[in-house]
């Protein structure tokens, strides 16, 4: 189990930039062949994109244009050759969109994650979670407040928030956040992060290297949630133990598998 707290953007028309992104220290490097590259650059971006997985070991997922358009279609015919780890599906909006991904990358094993920005992206976001490939999702504030006709803000966006921690806790997969737009505000990015982190977020996305050390901090659990994970985890024996009592508390799988959760980011801390 890989963990997740951390993916930082990287425009995929900066192939300077990979190298650097995957230096910042992020649990996962995402670059984008989306909105962050301009139509007449988005085939040169593409190339430049296939060559670095080429030549690249480490973990590494590319966002892709929207399956709906041709755009998306080319950027998976030349992913399929590569096989990334990862790739985010922009505008993921119904399990069609994901289908559609699996049979053109025909068997690789790339992990899909559902970037749910539209309306129709949350409303068939249970289903999008169940798809087996599909190992995340990640929440589109700003495309989606625009959709919805609101504020792009925290208490705006709560209701979408919420049910994209149902989607994504039923299905046990992890769910991203939107990045923090303004770089130059690290205690207003930590402040959304244990927003959203109290809410059920796994992991916040970050448009800028600076922001990476604050997500990790803000996701590291505190010392009595550490040590009442390791009693949980020292209790038994696998994560099917079964119902046994810790510190006079009836546990269960699903108390033993976020302490072994727990335990992973405190680990991650220190290394």
């Amino acid at each position: 189990m890989h963990l997740l707290r951390s993916l930082l953007f990287v425009p995929g028309s900066r192939p300077d930039r990979f190298k650097k992104a995957l230096a910042a220290g992020a649990d996962l490097i995402c670059i984008d062949l989306e909105d962050a590259v301009l139509p007449e650059n988005k085939s040169q971006a593409r190339n430049d994109v296939v060559n670095f997985i080429r030549n690249e070991s480490q973990r590494v997922c590319v966002r892709i244009n929207p399956v709906s358009t041709d755009l998306g279609l080319a950027d998976l015919t030349a992913l399929k050759a590569v096989k990334p780890d990862y790739i985010m599906m922009a505008k993921c909006a119904n399990t069609e969109d994901v289908k559609q991904a699996e049979n053109m990358l025909s068997g690789a094993q790339t992990k899909l994650i559902g970037l749910i920005e539209t309306i129709e992206g949350l409303e068939n976001a249970k289903a999008i979670a169940q798809c087996k490939t599909v190992s995340a999702l990640m929440f589109g504030g700003a495309d989606m407040s625009a959709e919805l006709r609101c504020d792009f803000t925290y208490e705006a966006l709560l209701l979408v928030r919420s049910q994209l921690v149902i989607a994504a806790a039923k299905a046990d997969i992890d769910l991203i956040d939107v990045p923090y737009i303004n770089i130059k505000e690290p205690e207003g990015l930590s402040e959304e992060i244990h927003k959203v982190k109290g809410l059920g977020f796994t992991a916040k996305a970050a448009i800028h290297p600076n922001q990476v050390d604050i997500i990790h901090k803000a996701f590291m659990p505190s010392a009595k949630q550490i040590a009442y994970a390791q009693d949980v985890v020292n209790a038994v024996d696998s994560p099917d133990a079964g119902v046994v009592v810790v510190n006079g508390k009836m546990i269960d799988r699903p108390i033993i598998l976020s302490s072994q959760r727990i335990l992973m980011l405190a680990q991650a801390a220190t290394e």
